[in-house]
């Protein structure tokens, strides 16, 4: 059993689950929407102190779009934690502020492939350019702009004119015909990557499932913490489906000495999926990890988008 003080690489904490955009890759939220309070930011806060350093405000929704972000992430500081963030990329220029103003900011990742979901590539451009113009200025962590790229007949149109945009603010990439062609990272600016990847499918009880053999290191380097407190073993369960317990009733140590998680975590080491919804997770079959420093998706994630 992991014991406080054993340390995950990443847990993921949804401080919200409500997203502005409605993109095709990403499943709809079924569950009721949800703002993460102050007060049970703190408490969750508290009870994951000991078992990691890094903190990542996403599992669904747009981290960017909650009001507290800036004192979020400020507080998370303030207890050891460094903050990871993903976000579409709408909200960039709006809150360039309170993101280049963060002292323990480690990353932050913008999914350019959530650009066919906006209302307009022109507007979501103009938005995206500019935070990339004052994080020039003042790039005190790393960029990620990650794109699904790789396999032929993934880029939809609007996603094709971002490339093209991309090329025009980048020459390095005009080594590139095709955004299909892309390697795994390129460094664009300073501490601005561009990171390619296949896109996956997200574990769905309605799909098919494909064989109980399989890895992931869902409760070996990393948990999620959805905004109700209910804890899961990966970023990827986007619906709770995995529930192991919930922080506001019981303490962590607990909750990960439960009957599932252990059946969970001992599957894995056998390399086996004992948990049906994990037979049917695209993830393991497409990406082993994204490019680029510090990266790495929701299971590995991508975050999700």
């Amino acid at each position: 059993m992991l014991q406080q003080g054993e340390m995950f690489d990443k847990i993921y904490l949804e401080i919200t689950n409500v997203c502005n955009l409605a993109c095709p890759f990403c499943p709809p939220r079924r569950r009721p929407a949800g703002f993460l309070s102050a007060e049970d930011f703190g408490l969750y806060l508290r009870a994951l102190e000991g078992f990691g350093r890094q903190l990542y405000f996403h599992v669904k929704g747009e981290p960017l779009l909650h009001p507290e972000l800036g004192g979020f992430v400020a507080a998370a500081g303030a207890r050891g934690f460094a903050v990871n963030l993903t976000s579409n990329g709408t909200l960039l220029a709006e809150r360039a502020g309170i993101l280049l103003g963060a002292k323990n900011l480690r990353k932050l990742s913008v999914s350019l492939h959530s650009a066919p979901g906006s209302p307009g590539l022109e507007a979501y451009w103009r938005g995206l350019s500019s935070f990339l113009d004052q994080h020039r200025e003042r790039p005190a962590f790393p960029l990620s702009l990650r794109l699904w790229s790789r396999s032929s007949g993934l880029l939809p149109p609007e996603t094709e004119g971002l490339w093209e945009l991309l090329r025009g603010r980048y020459p390095s990439l005009g080594a590139w015909d095709s955004a299909a062609e892309l390697p795994a990272s390129i460094e664009l600016d300073r501490r601005v990557f561009l990171n390619s990847a296949e896109r996956f499918v997200w574990p769905d009880p309605a799909l098919p499932q494909e064989g109980a053999e399989g890895f992931c290191r869902g409760l070996g380097n990393q948990i999620a913490v959805l905004v109700d407190g209910t804890v899961l073993p990966c970023c990827l369960d986007g619906e709770g489906l995995l529930a192991l317990g919930n922080l506001r009733e019981r303490p962590l140590a607990e909750i990960l000495a439960s009957p599932r998680a252990r059946a969970i975590r001992e599957g894995f080491a056998r390399r086996l999926l004992v948990e049906p919804l994990c037979r049917t997770c695209g993830y393991r079959r497409s990406v082993s990890s994204w490019a680029g420093p510090g990266s790495g998706p929701s299971a590995g994630r991508g975050s999700r988008r």
